[in-house]
């Protein structure tokens, strides 16, 4: 029996692809989709919607289109990537532009231009949404702001810019250079607050068909606390800790036991233990901590390497008898998860001292309790995670509770790391990943 079945829900409230047609209308989306609907209907040429990854921009775009005019014709691109004459050809064949015909031979923007005038004698009106807008090379970006600003005056049609907080950035630095930009309609998607959490959370579920009473004894106060503390009123976020909220309650476990990804009851925090491996954690909390020695970065980058080695060496020394010989692996409980941990962590120096600044990473989990070190440490010597161990970095902030941050891999782009958390294998997946660049990542431990 899954969940879903035993809160006998209709669908998964909190699906990775949301369904369009079920909008939260709290924290001014209702508001905003409304606001759009009535822009293009208004004829509004350059409308502009942005907030954080994982805010339901998309969702709230692919709902406001669900609600236009059935005559209407909506565009989208949602990986604005290529030349500006590519895009507008790509927009031509989906107005209609027979790929087989001499107009593809012509001027894109005349061919553009006679289909749009088309779709006018037709009765319908063209909305383009660029969808991760911010994408856009800047030139392309320039050159599609002043085919919507020159573009003539019978002609009916609204383009929805749609991306995160550097989109602003980018129409800035155009707007430097041409004052004749103009956006004329703007809205942000703003972040939940805890109260907006809740009444997100009870909606989606009320939506599956949870009773009100079964969703006041799952989200307690201090759940609903727990998830807007670790999310910070991101949508995406918010969504992914209430589905472990959800299968916690039905696995009869401890919210942020589930959290966690294991599972720490009766355990102890591993007694301290001197190696020389000391000497590379105390220039990583050096690094850490006090920005002034940041210029430290070749010594941990050395004694990361001493490290390495004096760990090998050591390993086969005193490594613990092993199990019999017909073993094929080691299993968990002959592995250190303490070394785990440390070498990881070890491991994590470069990022603070800013040698991976512009790259992206996924944040796998985060751990918050007395136990995190060691729960870290059982997962690292689990078979699985053990095997990928070399792509795991691992980061201690200082709170109370202390808070453990796991990250997977290191991309060249936020689409790689896109494209590397979908294809994640299943005992990945359930920890909810979720990508971002690496400063960011690296904000998280300085707030």
């Amino acid at each position: 029996m899954t969940y879903l079945e035993h809160f006998h829900l209709t669908h998964s409230p909190f699906a990775e692809e949301p369904d369009p047609e079920i909008l939260f209308p709290g924290a001014r989306r209702e508001e905003i989709c409304q606001s759009l609907i009535l822009d293009i209907l208004a004829g509004k040429r350059l409308v502009k919607l942005t907030g954080r990854e994982g805010s339901g921009k998309t969702l709230l775009w692919r709902m406001m289109a669900e609600r236009l005019p059935s005559e209407d014709v909506v565009l989208f691109l949602d990986n604005p990537i290529g030349t500006f004459d590519e895009m507008v050809r790509l927009l031509c064949l989906d107005l209609g532009m027979d790929p087989r015909g001499t107009e593809q031979d012509i001027d894109p923007i005349e061919a553009f231009y006679r289909l749009l005038a088309r779709q006018k004698t037709e009765q319908s009106r063209v909305v383009l949404v660029v969808d991760e807008a911010e994408k856009l090379q800047p030139a392309t970006l320039e050159r599609l702001l002043i085919l919507v600003d020159e573009s003539r005056d019978n002609l009916e049609w609204t383009t929805i810019l749609v991306g995160r907080q550097e989109l602003d950035e980018r129409l800035g630095e155009i707007a430097f250079f041409r004052a004749d930009i103009d956006v004329q309609a703007e809205y942000v998607l703003p972040e939940l607050t805890e109260s907006e959490t809740r009444q997100y959370l009870h909606f989606c579920l009320d939506a599956a068909g949870m009773q009100r009473a079964q969703f006041e004894d799952i989200f307690t106060d201090r759940i609903v606390g727990e998830i807007f503390g670790e999310a910070g009123g991101n949508l995406r976020l918010t969504s992914g800790l209430a589905e472990k909220a959800l299968k916690a309650s039905y696995s009869d476990k401890s919210f942020m036991v589930l959290l966690e990804g294991v599972e720490p009851e009766g355990q102890q925090e591993a007694p301290p233990s001197f190696h020389w491996e000391d000497r590379v954690l105390e220039l990583y909390e050096l690094l850490r901590y006090n920005k002034f020695f940041s210029g430290a970065l070749i010594g941990a980058v050395a004694a990361v390497l001493v490290a390495g080695f004096l760990l090998t060496r050591e390993s086969s020394e005193t490594a613990p008898a092993k199990p019999p010989a017909t073993a094929k692996t080691v299993s968990a409980e002959w592995r250190d998860g303490d070394k785990l941990f440390r070498e990881r962590l070890a491991a994590s120096a470069s990022w603070l001292a800013g040698m991976q600044k512009g790259r992206y990473t996924i944040q796998l989990m985060l751990l918050a309790s007395d136990q995190a070190q060691a729960s870290v440490g059982m997962t690292l010597a689990e078979d699985d995670f053990f095997q990928i161990r070399e792509q795991l970095f691992v980061f201690r902030k200082k709170t109370a509770p202390p808070a453990i941050f796991v990250f997977y891999g290191l991309y060249d782009s936020l689409d790689a790391a896109r494209e590397a958390r979908n294809n994640m294998p299943v005992f990945l997946r359930k920890h909810q990943p979720y990508p971002l660049a690496v400063d960011d990542a690296m904000n998280k431990l300085s707030n």
